[in-house]
């Protein structure tokens, strides 16, 4: 069912103000409630001033059958103690009722009272509890715990509830009139406005709406109509300019006679620059893709997974041998650190490979050198392969040093693993750094027995591996020779020497 605007208005208001009015009525309430239960704390207090006052002098002296008297007979004459439990500090409790007294056996837990509404420790009645202290010269000598009645309190709890209910209803009422009456101020000339732009929306725009206030509905209907007015301008105008427009069209159609002959020269050489467009989406393609195909090559953490392996190999040899201090573990922990933060650059490094704008910094080759003969140290020893060190220091270049680094893996690892297809005992690696005028160069020399002849020009092709399937995806030298020529700018060469292989690298020398 759909509402009208004046439903909607009073419904709106009539709603805002029952909620505004149970709100307030019930924390109005709850305060009201808080002042009985406040009231009956009170008398409960005032109950313990009376006992301790008139009991002082016995309690001092410790006089337990004048105080139980005294209180055998304030309990019977007050009617709204249900039951009075009186606990001297580490000692005896007794229950005075106004029928007798007992002493308990299971002791009240003093911390387990509380001051509230709740049903009786000894009966099944509901009652006020009350701890009331019992202090001389601030000493705690005990304290009393009240039961008290709450019928008068229920009493006055149900007459408050009446009142309430009266004082809703008559709220209700009023809410209702003040809503109609909202509503119908405020929708009243808003439907005649609506009812006006309903005639003008169909061409009629002799209408004005007559509405004379000095409020904000009263501007509105004025700038109403002063719009409708412009609007009426503003279409006899419209009228003037659908002659001028006629004229103009004839005037431009000739000059699309004219462009029409031109037309197919133009559309060709549209068709040319969308051709061009085209093929270079198919480009931007391409590389697209190939940025997806170097994220799938991480598999080339096997290499650090292979070390951090060994570390952890290393550190069970070290525990059965009584060989594990702290250096060792220093040592494993700091190298595994490295490892993992390798990983998560390699991952980095390989998605970011095509991209163009990647800042080039200044680095020395030493530093990088060492840190990936710090990744690859374990494995090599692991297979007893020998790395021979020959590297000069402080020689700087310019590009990219985490893929640097990625290329002397690359270069290194498929040393490794030529030793061991080739099963070469007590292998030697052999690694070089050194400068020219303009260029370092970075030597790995190997004697893994060489590369076959048939198989030297293909080693940078992509997807070219001569290893078993699953363990290479012929696209580290491939992308080693990317890094190096495309985006450092510099040489990556490989020759066959006598029972082994020597890859060059070489990079422009940094300079200010």
């Amino acid at each position: 069912m759909k509402l009208n605007l004046f439903s909607k208005i009073f419904i709106i208001t009539f709603v805002i103000f029952l909620s505004v009015l149970f709100i307030y009525m019930y924390e109005l309430r709850e305060s009201q409630k808080n002042s009985l239960l406040k009231n009956i704390e009170i008398k409960a207090n005032s109950l313990g001033d009376t006992i301790t006052f008139i009991n002082s002098d016995n309690m001092i002296i410790d006089d337990e059958v004048k105080i139980l008297e005294s209180l055998l007979n304030y309990v019977t004459l007050n009617k709204d103690i249900q039951n009075l439990v009186l606990s001297k500090k580490d000692d005896y409790q007794l229950l005075v009722k106004p029928n007798g007294w007992s002493q308990l056996e299971n002791k009240l837990k003093e911390k387990r009272l509380n001051n509230s509404i709740k049903k009786s420790i000894f009966t099944d009645e509901i009652v006020y509890r009350h701890k009331y202290p019992i202090l001389f010269s601030g000493i705690q000598w005990g304290f009393l715990y009240f039961e008290l009645s709450v019928d008068e309190y229920n009493e006055q709890l149900k007459e408050m509830n009446k009142q309430f209910s009266i004082l809703i209803l008559i709220m209700l009422i009023s809410s209702f009139f003040i809503s109609y009456i909202l509503a119908r101020i405020i929708s009243k000339p808003i439907i005649k406005l609506n009812n006006i732009s309903n005639l003008i929306s169909k061409g009629d725009l002799s209408q004005r709406v007559d509405i004379e206030r000095k409020d904000e509905i009263g501007t509105l209907a004025n700038s109403f109509n002063n719009m409708v007015e412009n609007l009426e301008k503003s279409q006899n105008k419209l009228k003037n300019y659908q002659l001028d427009l006629e004229k103009e069209v004839e005037e431009r159609t000739k000059e699309l006679k004219e462009l029409n002959d031109t037309l197919e020269l133009r559309v060709n050489s549209e068709i040319t620059k969308r051709q061009e467009q085209e093929q270079l989406l198919i480009q931007q393609s391409k590389l697209a893709s190939m940025g997806e195909m170097i994220g799938n090559i991480a598999h080339q953490w096997r290499q650090p997974l292979n070390a951090l392996g060994l570390v952890v190999q290393n550190i069970k040899f070290a525990y059965d041998f009584d060989e594990l201090d702290d250096q060792f573990m220093d040592t494993s922990i700091e190298k595994v650190n490295r490892l993992t933060k390798n990983m998560s650059k390699t991952i980095d490094d390989f998605r970011n490979f095509f991209k163009p704008n990647k800042e080039k910094i200044a680095f020395n080759l030493d530093k990088i050198i060492n840190e990936t003969l710090e990744l690859v140290d374990s494995t090599f020893e692991n297979h007893n392969i020998d790395i021979k060190k020959d590297i000069e220091k402080d020689i700087k270049v310019f590009g990219f040093p985490n893929e640097f680094l990625q290329t002397m893996l690359n270069i290194m690892n498929n040393a490794k693993d030529a030793y061991i297809e080739n099963n070469i005992v007590n292998g030697k690696l052999h690694l070089k750094v050194n400068k020219s005028t303009d260029f370092a160069h970075v030597t790995i020399r190997d004697n893994a027995g060489g590369i076959p002849k048939d198989i030297r020009d293909k080693i940078f092709d992509p997807y070219f591996t001569t290893k078993e399937e699953g363990r290479g995806t012929g696209i580290g030298l491939y992308m080693s020779k990317i890094i190096i020529e495309q985006n450092m700018n510099g040489k990556l060469i490989s020759e066959s020497i006598e029972n082994g292989t020597i890859f060059i690298i070489s990079l422009p020398l940094y300079k200010d």
